[in-house]
């Protein structure tokens, strides 16, 4: 049985589409013609389809009232000082994934709603990894061998059947609060380049981070994105670090500085962890001049 807020997001989803809003749930199919294809799996964890190649974001694939364990940012601090590792919620099920058609995995920070405890257990340990260099020894107490540590400003060059992927890591601050985005780890955000002869397509991934003017600047740096996929969910207002992810207010103040043709949120509904519902990011750019998406986990959206 559905539960109510699964049926709250797919009408809304399917209002976005009728409206025009929403990008129509493309089958992943396989194409003579260029074309990017993000499947969005839930959560961070997307699957990047280009030319042959498929690269996974952020994997968390357990399910239930113990998908994963970490500690609560929601939660206020507690009387003895001390932290401690909660169980949290997936609400929807998990759409699936097949591990062999993975050949890269890019992860924006370890943290056990980005990289969980399902995902450690079944990836490839031979996987290459590209990671934050401030969490590549934990990746590698994780036994695995193919780490490929990327800090800002670094690129990473990826050859596809008939042409390239261009990775490139950009600033991703957790938090406003500059104290509490040292303490919660440097994490990345990605600037993707997809070539294949004269064609081209850019996207920008945020990781989880603010609109802070470091992370603008690097945005700006590199031009305007084809596509924005944006952590939402508004995580730990009122929490012992205070808000650790944007809300639909920050994501469009983001857009409007980095003027994507595409805005796609991502990091919100799926867990009982976020915060703020995904309606309030679409009410935030109802009458912008992007193009706003919003998928159903297990949808895909085709950059041409």
């Amino acid at each position: 049985m559905k539960t109510c807020l699964q049926m709250t997001f797919a009408v809304l989803v399917a209002f976005l589409s009728a409206s025009g809003l929403a990008a129509p749930q493309t089958p992943n199919v396989v194409s003579s013609e260029p074309r990017v294809e993000v499947e969005w799996l839930g959560g961070a964890t997307m699957l990047l389809r280009f030319d042959g190649t498929t690269i996974l974001t952020d994997p968390a694939f357990g399910e239930g009232a113990a998908a994963f364990t970490m500690l609560d940012p929601n939660a206020s601090a507690r009387a003895d000082g001390a932290l401690h590792q909660v169980a949290h919620r997936r609400l929807t099920p998990f759409p699936g994934i097949k591990v062999a058609e993975v050949n890269y995995t890019l992860v924006s920070h370890l943290h056990e709603d980005h990289f969980d405890q399902k995902a450690e257990a079944i990836l490839p340990k031979t996987l290459p990894v590209v990671i934050p260099p401030a969490d590549a020894k934990r990746l590698e107490e994780k036994k695995f061998t193919a780490g490929r540590p990327l800090d800002w400003g670094q690129t990473l060059r990826i050859d596809t059947s008939n042409g390239q992927i261009e990775i490139s890591a950009l600033p991703a601050e957790h938090s406003p609060n500059p104290l509490v985005s040292g303490q919660l780890g440097r994490g990345n955000g990605y600037w993707l380049t997809f070539v294949r002869g004269g064609w081209q397509r850019s996207l920008y991934w945020t990781g989880d981070t603010f609109p802070t003017p470091r992370v603008i600047a690097a945005v700006q740096a590199k031009g305007r994105p084809d596509l924005l996929i944006g952590h939402v969910g508004g995580v730990g207002a009122g929490g012992m670090f205070g808000k650790i992810s944007m809300g639909g207010a920050e994501l469009r103040v983001l857009a409007d500085q980095v003027k994507p043709a595409t805005v796609l949120p991502i990091h919100h509904s799926t867990y009982a962890l976020y915060q703020e519902p995904v309606w309030k990011v679409a009410e935030q750019f109802s009458g912008s001049p992007y193009r706003f998406n919003l998928l159903s986990e297990g949808s895909v959206l085709v950059l041409h």
